[in-house]
């Protein structure tokens, strides 16, 4: 998805904001594995409520 982003894009402008990007891809990728909508974590998060994954003892 990142190649992908970079041929819309054309390219990313910095190392911080490809590290965001897959930061973000990685949570919402993460939320849909375990049935939650990633519109769903977006607005969760934003609220200051985000979604976080089961721990595993």
């Amino acid at each position: 998805m990142v190649k992908l982003q970079m041929k819309i894009g054309g390219c990313w402008r910095s190392v911080r904001t490809a590290a965001r990007y897959c930061l973000i891809r990685s949570y919402l990728g993460t939320a849909r594995n375990h049935g939650i909508h990633p519109l769903d974590a977006l607005r969760d998060a934003l609220a200051g409520n985000p979604w976080m994954p089961p721990q595993n003892a």
